[in-house]
């Protein structure tokens, strides 16, 4: 399975270039003793070393010591070559299956964002493209096919060139 970078950075915004320079995060935030759904704020960031904020104490990452001081929460992470592949669909599925986040729409936001072609290009142009008249959508918002997804980057293609 191809992966399909740049992915843009949940915390600056910037291109994540290759699969190697991602960092995949969320945050436990189990507080008793229950292990369904204590998980939270699933992002895709750079790793320190192609973050353009590498300079700072966090870079792109979650600020561990005040997310625990403010909710008691403990940040974990994974390198972004853990979840692309089929493996690493794998494992997105299996944390669907045993329901461990929260807000289970973050893990298939992810799923979306590393598994479809032609996805991470277009998500953040969905509304706007829709509005414009790039396609009349035919299936649950943000779950477009490969032709909704085409017509949403020829309209953005278009936006740039006028």
């Amino acid at each position: 399975m191809a992966v399909n970078p740049p992915w843009k950075c949940d915390q600056c915004g910037h291109p994540i270039q290759t699969v190697e320079d991602g960092w995949v995060e969320w945050l436990n935030g189990m507080t008793d003793e229950r292990s369904e759904g204590t998980l939270h704020e699933l992002r895709l960031v750079h790793h320190r070393n192609a973050s353009p904020h590498r300079e700072r104490a966090t870079a792109c990452y979650h600020d561990e010591d005040e997310w625990f001081r403010t909710n008691r929460y403990t940040v974990a992470d994974l390198p972004l070559s853990c979840f692309v592949g089929p493996d690493g669909l794998v494992t997105l599925l299996a944390w669907l299956a045993d329901k461990r986040f929260a807000d289970p729409n973050q893990v298939l936001e992810m799923i979306k964002r590393l598994h479809v072609p032609n996805y991470e290009a277009a998500r953040l142009s969905f509304d706007a493209a829709i509005a414009g008249g790039a396609f009349e959508p035919r299936s649950t918002p943000t779950y477009y096919d490969q032709e909704e997804l085409a017509a949403v980057l020829e309209w953005m293609r278009e936006q740039d060139a006028s």
